[in-house]
Order: C-alpha cells, then sequence, then structure tokens
C-alpha cells in the first residue's frame, strides 16, 4: 500500500463533495416524492408502487455488490474508481429525467414503465455511486481527515436534499399540469446529477493506491462480510434508521395534506428539517471527534425518536411549533447524513486487518445496498400501509387532479405510519449501532498492523 501524508486540499474536498449534492438529486427524488408521486399524479395504487420499490431493490442485491466487485478489479489511466463517474454521468441524468416522464398509458403499462424506469435509475445510480462512495477510501488513510472530509461531502449531501425538498413542490406548481412540472423536475435534477458527477471526476484523484493486485472469487465476498461484525452491526443499524426516516419522509406529504389540510405546509417542514441538518453537521462532527461517532449517531437518533413520540400526540396544526419540531427533527437526521459515512471506512481497514484482503468496493457496495433496501422497505412499507389504511387516491374531475376525503380511520393509520412505525425502528438501530466496536483507539491499531 502506497501512502501519501499531506492533507487533502479544500479543492478536492469540495469537489468531492458536490458529487453527492448531483447523487441528491436522484436519491432524494426517491426517497421524499416518489412514492407520492406513483400515487398522487401516475396514479398507481399504492400498493403497486409499494411493490415497484422493492422489486427494484432485488435488483440491487445483485447490482450493487457486483458493481464494488468490479470496481475494485477496474485499473485504468484515470485511477481505480473515477472511470464509473465519467462515463456513468450522462447515463444517470437521462434515467432520472425518464422517471418522471409520466406518459399517457393503461394502468398495467403504467406499472410496467414505472418499474422499468426505476431499474434503470437504480442500475445508473449504482455505476456512479458504489465507486463514488469508496473513492474516500483511496483519498486517505488518515481517519480524522476522512472525517473531514466526510463533513464536506455530507454538507453537500444535506443542501442537494434541502434543495430538493424545498424546491420540488414550487418548481412542479409552476405549471397548471402537475404532469408536466414532474416532467421538467426530472429533467432538471437530471441535468443536475449529470454535471455534479462530472465535476467531482474531474476534481479529485486517487492518492492511495492499494498494491495487491491478486484475483479474488466471488466467494471473497461472503469471506469479506463474514469476518467484518462492526461492518454487519453498522450497515443494520443504518438500514434501520434509514428506513424510520424513509417512511417518515413519504409520510409527510400524506400527513399534512390529509390531517391538517395544510399542504403548503409540507417544503416548509422539509425546508426546516434539512437547512437544520445541513448546519448541524459541524456540530456533530465536533461532538463524534470528543466522544466518539457510535456514541454521537446514538445521541442523534434517540432525540428523533423523542420528537416522534411528540409528533404522534400533536393533533392541532400550529405553524410556529410544527416548524420548531422539524428543526429539533434536522438537528437529529444530521447524524445520518455525517456518522455513517465517517465510520464505513473504519470497517475497510477492519476487513484487511482479519483477510489480508483490501476490499473497499465490497464493503461500500453492500453499504450502499443495505441503504437502497431502506428505501425500497420504506416505500414498500408505506404503500402497504396506505393500501391498509384505506387510502383514497386522487382523481380526474374535469380534467383536474382532485384529493379525496379520508375517512378517520384512515386519518389514524397515516398518523401511526408517520410516527410509531418510524419510532420501532430507530428503537432498533439504537441497539445495532451499540454493538459496533470500533474507536479511534482500535482504528489506530489496525492501521499500524496493516
Amino acid at each position: 500500500m502506497e501512502k501519501t501524508k499531506e492533507g487533502l486540499s479544500v479543492k478536492t474536498k469540495i469537489g468531492y463533495g458536490l458529487g453527492d449534492f448531483g447523487a441528491n438529486m436522484v436519491f432524494q427524488s426517491v426517497v421524499l416524492f416518489l412514492m407520492f408521486y406513483l400515487t398522487d399524479v401516475f396514479l398507481i395504487t399504492a400498493s403497486a408502487a409499494g411493490t415497484i420499490f422493492l422489486v427494484a431493490k432485488i435488483w440491487d442485491a445483485v447490482s450493487d455488490p457486483m458493481m464494488g466487485y468490479i470496481s475494485d478489479k477496474t485499473r485504468t489511466r484515470w485511477g481505480q474508481k473515477r472511470p464509473y463517474l465519467l462515463f456513468g454521468a450522462i447515463p444517470l441524468g437521462f434515467s432520472m429525467a425518464l422517471m418522471f416522464y409520466t406518459p399517457a398509458l393503461s394502468d398495467t403499462l403504467k406499472q410496467l414503465y414505472a418499474l422499468v424506469m426505476f431499474l434503470l435509475v437504480c442500475t445508473a445510480y449504482t455505476v456512479v455511486n458504489i465507486p463514488y462512495g469508496a473513492l474516500t477510501a483511496n483519498l486517505t488513510l488518515d481517519s480524522n481527515e476522512r472525517s473531514r472530509l466526510t463533513g464536506y461531502r455530507m454538507f453537500c449531501a444535506v443542501v442537494g436534499t434541502l434543495f430538493v425538498a424545498g424546491a420540488t413542490k414550487p418548481l412542479v406548481g409552476l405549471f397548471d399540469n402537475p404532469v408536466l412540472g414532474w416532467r421538467f423536475v426530472g429533467i432538471l435534477y437530471g441535468a443536475i446529477a449529470a454535471i455534479f458527477t462530472l465535476i467531482t471526476f474531474a476534481s479529485v484523484r486517487e492518492r492511495v493506491q492499494h498494491n495487491e493486485a491478486e484475483e479474488y472469487r466471488l466467494k471473497d465476498i461472503a469471506t469479506t462480510l463474514s469476518v467484518n461484525k462492526p461492518f454487519i452491526f453498522l450497515s443494520i443499524g443504518v438500514f434501520m434508521h434509514l428506513c424510520a426516516i424513509g417512511v417518515l419522509a413519504c409520510m409527510v406529504n400524506y400527513l399534512f395534506k390529509y390531517n391538517f389540510n395544510k399542504e403548503d405546509f409540507i417544503p416548509v417542514a422539509f425546508l426546516s428539517m434539512f437547512a437544520t441538518a445541513a448546519v448541524a453537521i459541524p456540530l456533530w462532527v465536533f461532538i463524534s471527534n470528543k466522544i466518539g461517532k457510535k456514541q454521537a449517531f446514538n445521541i442523534g437518533m434517540g432525540l428523533l425518536a423523542i420528537i416522534l413520540v411528540v409528533l404522534y400526540f400533536i393533533n392541532q396544526f400550529n405553524f410556529a411549533f410544527f416548524t420548531g419540531l422539524f428543526v429539533a427533527a434536522g438537528v437529529s437526521v444530521s447524524t445520518v447524513f455525517f456518522s455513517p459515512w465517517a465510520m464505513i471506512p473504519d470497517t475497510v481497514e477492519y476487513s484487511q486487518w482479519k483477510t489480508g484482503l483490501r476490499r473497499e468496493g465490497i464493503i461500500y457496495g453492500f453499504f450502499y445496498f443495505s441503504q437502497k433496501l431502506a428505501a425500497a422497505c420504506a416505500g414498500f412499507i408505506t404503500g402497504i400501509g396506505l393500501t391498509l389504511c384505506g387510502y383514497i387516491q386522487p382523481k380526474f374531475i374535469n380534467n383536474m387532479l382532485t384529493a379525496q376525503i379520508q375517512s378517520f380511520d384512515t386519518l389514524t393509520g397515516l398518523k401511526i405510519l408517520t410516527t410509531l412505525v418510524p419510532l420501532a425502528l430507530i428503537i432498533c438501530g439504537i441497539v445495532f449501532i451499540s454493538l459496533y466496536p470500533i474507536d479511534e483507539k482500535m482504528h489506530k491499531s489496525i492501521v499500524q498492523k496493516i
């Protein structure tokens, strides 16, 4: 292994971080709005939409780790991971535009189109973001420098999320026909994703060269993961937390539209949460360096659990109160943007220490898979939950999409889906994160040994 002692430049950190701004044009559009778009604009049934989420992620079960496997074996004049940013950027942008195109089709063809387009988006995202995530381990070996690099990356990720959360509804609202509005959003976000991915390619160089060139077989994937208990605990914990946040994010659209009849508060809720999350990242970097990454992560998610309990018992809308509640949620959610990405590179060295092989592509591939599976399960839980609640979709009346009145039982179900279901997932996530064993002292010892 060839090491470099110099720290990373601010230009490199910003350039790397901008890649996640572009990626979140795609990822957060799926997490925050795709379910709502499919049920309330494309008019696919909630159960079908939930199933589409799940099926797409079965494909990810194959494509994510395989992409990690392929990227680990890649050697080009552009480096090991960077070529996939160069050649994957344009397909990612086009697939994003197609996903929100909304063609006029029969119900069956709508479901097929949504599934195929979602599969294309998932594949393009995998080709770009598995190597992108693994770049962290190829840019520096220093744990604290990785934390700083992750801070830049996650700040850009939160700003990207903030843009999607706050701008999407107003952008759609620029058009009288929401179909045209969502089509415009798909094209715009796809273009941004492609451009910022190319900026990252041009801004970074792979400074850490991993010299082992031996071939490895697919069974090495099982070996790499089975001995890496820290990675397993981290992945399961992050899966639980992201699934909880995914359900919450999906349900915010329905909760304020139907329970509180305040659909115009949805952008305010998302903006309050994600703007605060962006500002709070340096706070969690500081706390993490003081008390440890695991401890900071659990404190943040514990705060979100308390907020969900409060939200469950609130039945009257108050603008100031709900804004404050989502600001507090943003402080909590910020840990999910920072902590996992500060912890995962340390599991790469743990795996190398245990196996003698450096397989960051495999590790990042499965870590991305756990994230995407969380998004899929969040969508599936939301879709099935909406169906079980008796949710009635909007209908075209006089060529206008018109929301339908929901029953009391349906409204109660929407509240439970928004609060108690994510709460249960967060509690499970905290348990698994508590089992993660790597701290700064242990990581330094591992790096010295390898």
